[in-house]
């Protein structure tokens, strides 16, 4: 046994490893001179980013504002700033509405006396606000010069005193042997003390097709129920 130990003490090697030969450690400063670069290129390369989004915002809303006071302008009637081309035109501004003189249009106010005896109305025709545009007025009527969807009102003032009263439009045309034909009614009966005085209202309108030569007119059954002041009693049309 103790020659099987010294055998074995004999064949160990041993190894010593020399503390010198290792790299030395090296400590790294957090607060040294080389991270405090780094520290200020970051901040002055996220300053330099704010900036240049500022001016990016600044250049469009500039833009955007400046587009603005060029369309107003151009609403306005300067034409000078924009649009530069018909192009641009097209893009930015609505089609332009129809002028409003290219439509027909009639409105008139009952004279004296109001009817012929045979129960359709007279209309002044010459005077302030009445006007004519696009139609013509004869024999009491308004005539269709141009085809087209009109809309045709009439309004009447008269007196109620337990009598049946009539109001309605009428229209001539070649396409019914120019026989007149009823477009609008309005009928009322009220019966009220004699001594009261009572007024009722009448009021026509719609929409109807018309053409070249048509015409059309006011009539009620008895004339001699219409009061009132001029405009009280009107009679008109315009295309639609």
């Amino acid at each position: 046994m103790v020659d099987t130990a010294e055998s074995v003490n004999k064949d160990m090697k041993v190894f010593v490893v020399d503390s010198q030969a290792l790299a030395p450690r090296v400590s790294v400063r957090r607060d040294g001179p080389a991270l405090f670069i780094i520290y200020l290129l970051l901040a002055v390369a996220l300053l330099g980013v704010f900036i240049e989004a500022g001016f990016i915002w600044h250049l469009y809303s500039r833009s955007t504002t400046t587009s603005d006071f060029q369309i107003l302008e151009y609403s306005k009637g300067e034409k000078s700033s924009f649009p530069r081309s018909s192009h641009d035109l097209n893009e930015v501004l609505p089609a332009k509405p129809p002028k409003a003189e290219s439509k027909p249009a009639a409105f008139l106010q009952i004279a004296s006396p109001v009817s012929g005896g045979n129960g359709v109305l007279h209309w002044r025709a010459d005077s302030f606000p009445v006007f004519m545009r696009g139609l013509q007025y004869k024999n009491n009527s308004l005539y269709v010069q141009q085809d087209g969807y009109y809309y045709i009102f009439s309004k009447i003032s008269h007196m109620e005193n337990c009598s049946f009263f009539k109001h309605q439009v009428m229209q001539k045309t070649e396409r019914y042997s120019s026989k007149a034909i009823e477009l609008m009614q309005s009928s009322r009966f009220i019966c009220v003390p004699s001594k009261s005085q009572w007024r009722g209202n009448s009021y026509l309108g719609g929409v109807f097709q018309l053409f070249k030569g048509d015409s059309v007119f006011v009539r009620v059954n008895n004339s001699s129920l219409v009061y009132g002041e001029v405009y009280e009693n009107f009679f008109g049309a315009f295309m639609v």
